[in-house]
């Protein structure tokens, strides 16, 4: 077990801190309706490039097709979601969004509560679940349900180990 307490933990983004309270009704709409386009509070409130490089907690998922999609979610509440059409290659945004709902952090743990909000989950059968952990010494480890090659790297189609039914 390790020192949580000494966890580098991101701010809350101020982009994501102005919209908090309206946003929680907004994505409880959104998700009703499947109408995320025009309600304050959209998904795009958040979205951040380069939350790996500190604590972050990752998602990939396998598109059957040698692309797939990584989704990243922060203590900050920011997040990413790319698609990348090959390893490592053709990656751009992609058509979801990410929404942290709640961060909890104690003594004993860091818990991050995360909707990740994507049509084509249904055409996914493996992932891949990973997390960027930096301490308050800049030390940074990396962590997944495997490593394939001799260094971390959350790309490789064999990280992808959860399987879907």
């Amino acid at each position: 077990m390790g020192n949580v307490a000494g966890l580098a933990v991101p701010s809350l983004s101020p982009a994501v801190e102005e919209v908090q309270g309206r946003g929680r009704v907004a994505f409880a709409k959104a998700a009703l309706t499947g109408r995320y386009d025009d309600l304050p509070g959209t998904p795009e409130v958040g979205r951040a490039d380069a939350l790996w490089r500190t604590t972050c907690f990752e998602a990939f998922a396998d598109l059957g097709d040698g692309g797939y999609a990584e989704f990243n979610a922060s203590p900050s509440k920011e997040w990413a979601a790319y698609r990348f059409d090959g390893y490592r290659e053709g990656m751009h945004n992609l058509d979801g969004s990410v929404e942290v709902f709640n961060v909890e952090q104690d003594g004993q743990s860091l818990t991050i509560s995360a909707w990740l909000n994507w049509s084509d989950w249904p055409r996914v059968n493996r992932v891949g679940v990973s997390a960027v952990i930096e301490e308050s010494d800049g030390t940074i480890s990396y962590w997944a349900l495997a490593h394939p090659s001799d260094k971390p790297d959350f790309h490789h189609p064999d990280s992808f180990v959860l399987e879907f039914p």
